[in-house]
């Protein structure tokens, strides 16, 4: 049984990435590009470059699009849940960027609703 073909098309750009023709940081073809170059549904080339991410050769980067990832660059790592607390976060959180909620008096009119508008 043949391949399927958004794997066709990713073994292809896979190979010019692989040969150096695209270049890591260079955009590769958009999914509408690769839908009206190979004459195949929407879906099919978002599954290429689906595929090609999850290879780790292409990362989507906002404002920009697909682009080769570099080869040297790897992903972060998750933190380690064996590993003691201290090395796996900071020592204190972020500071919020929020306001700290403060409470709100009770309203006045509280009292004179009926009981089961209290929700007691």
């Amino acid at each position: 049984m043949p391949d399927p073909r958004y794997q066709l098309i990713a073994d292809e750009i896979r190979g010019r990435i692989e040969s150096g023709a695209l270049a890591p940081g260079e955009r590769v073809p958009s999914t509408r590009q690769i839908a009206r170059d190979w004459q195949v549904a929407m879906a099919t080339a978002t599954k290429v470059l689906t595929t090609l991410r999850q290879q780790d050769l292409v990362e989507a980067r906002p404002g920009i699009g697909t682009v080769v990832r570099a080869l040297h660059a790897k992903k972060p790592r998750k933190a380690d849940p064996t590993a003691p607390h201290s090395a796996r976060t900071r020592s204190s959180p972020p500071p919020s960027r929020w306001p700290t909620p403060r409470a709100s008096p009770p309203c006045p009119c509280a009292a004179s609703r009926p009981r089961w508008m209290s929700g007691r």
